[in-house]
């Protein structure tokens, strides 16, 4: 994994340690994030990546402490430098969100408040933070806001409704509220889905100019290798609930150790390889209410053997910093044999 940055004592900025987030239902408990471990360093980008349904989003909202009933957070900690946030109130984790962790949320349309301006909900968290900041304050660190995410004319901006700007636009408001408090880390769940290729490189590049301003952390969770590939440092990649392989982007890319992870990628079209088809993993996600036995994957994968089916992997590490959970791991071997 990246080393952390300078400042950072060594300490990574978030642990999240063994973290179990399960759903109550009328057949019993669901778990959609299922003892799933990482880390995010200091001014370091950690990529999540994962087909729809591999909880990556559910790990996010657990995070933020954001998972509404019947759902709860079983077991794990969360720690920010140290501070386990998943044993907080409800009132102190009020605290840190916005201050210290910031989000974006999927598909900026319905996460706006279409009953609200854009001006209002940009300044709704330092609000909440700084009671004592006058309205005239508000207006002017909401319209350098609007500013810093490159929005033209943020002061016309400031007073329009969310049905009055593009995808793209506001898709910089969600980016511009959720950094309104500085925080140390951002999450961004999936923030350039439904967005075309050339606004999705403006915010990706956006994203990027804004930590490199401000030495924050970002949680990126996608399901396109290709964002990961442009701006992640480290990367884990999850499978129905769980991490099936952890390591840097570049090891990733280089070098697959999991059979999941090799699928997504030679998915990919790439410009170094003729090829008349791409890859295909056949079958889908399982859901969590009906996971077969042994390796969640082992359903869809052309390595699986009877142990598959058998022993549950788990995360091992295969070459120094390089962690994946698969019997048959390294790769390489596993095809050959």
């Amino acid at each position: 994994m990246s080393q952390a940055a300078p400042g950072g004592g060594g300490q990574p900025l978030l642990q999240v340690q063994d973290l179990r987030t399960v759903f109550r239902t009328s057949g019993g408990d669901v778990t959609a994030v299922d003892g799933v471990s990482i880390e995010v360093e200091h001014g370091k980008t950690l990529g999540i990546v994962g087909e729809s349904g591999c909880g990556k989003s559910v790990l996010s909202l657990s995070i933020m402490r954001l998972i509404a009933h019947p759902g709860r957070i079983a077991s794990g900690r969360v720690l920010l430098e140290g501070r386990d946030l998943a044993g907080l109130s409800n009132n102190e984790m009020r605290k840190v969100r916005g201050r210290d962790i910031g989000m974006i949320f999927q598909e900026p349309m319905t996460s706006l408040n279409p009953v609200h301006t854009v001006g209002f909900q940009i300044t709704e968290g330092i609000r909440v933070h700084e009671p004592k900041a006058s309205k005239a304050e508000l207006r002017e660190r909401g319209i350098a806001a609007l500013e810093r995410v490159r929005i033209p004319s943020p002061e016309r901006r400031f007073d329009e409704y969310p049905h009055q700007l593009s995808g793209g636009m506001r898709q910089r408001v969600m980016i511009a509220m959720a950094l309104a408090c500085s925080p140390r880390l951002l999450i961004a769940d999936e923030p350039t889905t439904a967005l075309d290729v050339t606004v999705q490189a403006q915010i990706l590049d956006l994203l990027r100019d804004l930590q490199a301003e401000t030495g924050m952390s970002i949680i990126l969770i996608t399901h396109d290798l290709g964002v990961i590939a442009e701006m992640a440092d480290d990367v884990a990649v999850m499978y129905a609930g769980r991490v099936v392989e952890r390591t840097t982007a570049r090891a990733l890319f280089e070098d697959p150790q999991h059979p999941y992870a090799l699928g997504l990628l030679g998915s990919i079209p790439r410009l170094d390889e003729d090829r008349e088809r791409l890859l295909a993993i056949q079958g889908t996600v399982p859901p969590p209410f009906a996971l077969p036995p042994g390796c969640r994957f082992n359903p869809r994968c052309p390595f699986a053997i009877d142990a598959c089916r058998a022993e549950v992997p788990l995360l091992r590490e295969i070459t120094a910093g390089h962690e994946a959970a698969c019997l048959r791991a390294p790769v390489e071997e596993s095809v050959a044999a």
